[in-house]
């Protein structure tokens, strides 16, 4: 019997055995992602004058969002400032006239009466009476020297009220302030009009018809709305009251001190409510204000908020002409564009590739228009604050930029969707033959 030679049968698995294929495996989404972004960009740049016209119209809405904003902000945030850097709480009653009384010239000022009211609620805090006479640019001459100025009367409690800070010379004695006396105090823009601090010390001020010796010189609030409110002279409230006999070009205001222990906006409510039964106010509007700074800050906002939505509704205009703008350079590209479409389906790029990609560079298109709006809205604010007081202090608002960017990328997804889509429905063989 022959010996029969050994087959070796190879027991390793089928998996060993077979020789290993590579094997496609789909692509991440980032990695779809980003080859979506970067063929966007590069249709983009290949195209700059119609890119850079398009993201030009999505900045002119982002900026005029983030000037606005950022120009009502800073004026608010100024004006609240100043009122509560006024050393301690201040509450300030001040007359408002109705439309009625506008119209028919009846004035409706405050009254001593009121001031006796506010006096005796709080006893044990300063009350001062504040005169405003005329308007906030009355002629006043330091020898041959003419300006124009705010001219307040007062009682030496107003000092107690740490609305202004003497910084040269000295307050006013008792003795020469009461009746109609002859001090006064100078602002300090004033003063330096008028040659400096040393230069008006102890000299003459002519006003309306009336003399007074500056005695001092004092530091303000600041500036906001084109006023400065260190354009100023402060006098007895006697001298001012000579100055205008009948009372018609004087208005009187009543200020008022509290400390940080106190809840001002309580008392405000309380002394609302008193001034409304003495001067026999019914159910209609009020014809006096009692501001505090958190009144202040909701006085301000509901006066800008019609002011902003006016401007918001003409960059709403703005943007839908820009929206208009680039779903029409959306649809011209994909007309452009159906050869080059139909060859990347034919490749393998599905329809999904294809939508994303086309998304993906009208979103990219506005997004960058918009970061180019905020940095031209921040800069045109800025360059209006630093030129004129008006505005109050530079200030770039962060939520207007954050709105200025976020509508430019929906301006972005609302106008590419439909572009998109209509790329991604095309027929690959009829593009292909497409010229």
């Amino acid at each position: 019997m022959n010996a029969t030679t050994p087959v070796e049968v190879n027991s390793a698995p089928a998996a060993e055995r077979a020789v290993a294929s590579p094997i496609d495996a789909a692509p991440g989404v980032w990695f779809v992602l980003g080859e979506a972004f970067q063929a966007a960009l590069r249709q983009l740049r290949s195209f700059p004058v119609r890119t850079a016209v398009a993201m030009l119209s999505v900045a002119l809405g982002v900026a005029g969002i983030v000037s606005v904003a950022s120009l009502s902000e800073g004026l608010s945030r100024t004006l609240v400032r100043s009122f509560e850097s006024m050393g301690r709480q201040v509450l300030i009653v001040r007359s408002d006239p109705s439309y009625e009384s506008l119209v028919l010239g009846r004035a409706n000022r405050l009254s001593e009466r009121d001031l006796r009211v506010v006096a005796s609620a709080f006893a044990q805090r300063p009350v001062a009476p504040v005169l405003r006479y005329g308007a906030f640019n009355n002629a006043v001459a330091l020898g041959a020297r003419t300006s124009g100025a705010a001219i307040y009367g007062t009682t030496l409690d107003y000092f107690r009220l740490g609305e202004v800070e003497l910084i040269a010379g000295a307050w006013p004695s008792r003795q020469d302030w009461r009746g109609s006396g002859r001090q006064c105090l100078l602002g300090r823009s004033l003063a330096e009009e008028f040659g400096g601090m040393a230069a008006v010390l102890g000299r003459d001020l002519s006003l309306a018809g009336r003399s007074c010796r500056v005695v001092g010189v004092v530091k303000g609030a600041g500036s906001a709305l084109g006023f400065d409110a260190e354009r100023l002279v402060i006098a007895p409230i006697g001298l001012v009251r000579a100055m205008d006999a009948d009372g018609s070009l004087s208005d009187l205001e009543i200020h008022a001190g509290f400390s940080d222990a106190d809840d001002i906006e309580a008392i405000g409510r309380r002394l609302s409510a008193q001034l409304r039964r003495q001067r026999h106010v019914g159910g209609g509007e009020d014809d006096f204000i009692v501001v505090t700074a958190q009144r202040l800050r909701g006085y301000l906002d509901d006066t800008l908020a019609s002011v902003r939505a006016g401007l918001f509704l003409l960059m709403a205009v703005v943007f839908a002409v820009a929206a208009l703008g680039i779903g029409n350079v959306m649809v011209s590209g994909v007309n452009a564009r159906r050869r080059e479409i139909a060859i990347k389906r034919a490749i393998g790029a599905s329809r999904a590739n294809v939508f994303l990609e086309f998304l993906l560079e009208a979103v990219i298109l506005t997004g960058f228009g918009g970061v180019l709006g905020v940095v031209l809205g921040a800069a045109a604010a800025l360059a209006i604050t630093s030129g004129s007081s008006y505005f109050g202090e530079p200030t770039v608002s962060w939520p207007g930029c954050l709105l200025g960017v976020v509508t430019a990328l929906l301006v972005g997804l609302l106008t590419g969707v439909w572009p998109a889509a209509r790329a991604a429905r095309l027929d690959p063989v009829a593009g292909l033959h497409h010229h």
